[in-house]
């Protein structure tokens, strides 16, 4: 019984083994043709902006460019950009690189405009 238990074990974890060492060569070729097709199409990375900040920030922002993996925004009014830049960069970058891969967006860049 244990030899078998053992057998199914085994056959399993080879499985699994054979499963990841797939994904390690499938997944860095899929995240490089996402890349491709956001850095082809910025497009898309700055008309995510608006459903990124929300119907109370898109007004006073606008997402103006993306080149070189940085998004740059033009902020309204001195105190949102310092709030944008000090207190929220962080978190919306991250939400963007979900949204599009980390090899895809690597800054966002307030300006007051």
């Amino acid at each position: 019984m244990d030899m078998a238990n053992n057998f199914k074990n085994n056959a399993f974890r080879s499985k699994i083994y054979s499963t990841n060492k797939q994904l390690k060569f499938f997944l860095p070729n899929l995240l490089c043709d996402i890349e491709k097709k956001y850095l082809k199409n910025p497009n898309l990375i700055i008309d995510y902006w608006p459903k990124l900040v929300g119907k109370k920030l898109a007004p006073m922002t606008k997402a103006i460019s993306f080149e070189n993996k940085t998004l740059y925004v033009l902020v309204k009014s001195s105190t949102l950009f310092s709030i944008l830049k000090t207190q929220e960069k962080r978190r919306l970058l991250k939400l963007m690189q979900d949204k599009f891969s980390r090899d895809t967006i690597y800054n966002i860049v307030f300006k007051i405009g």
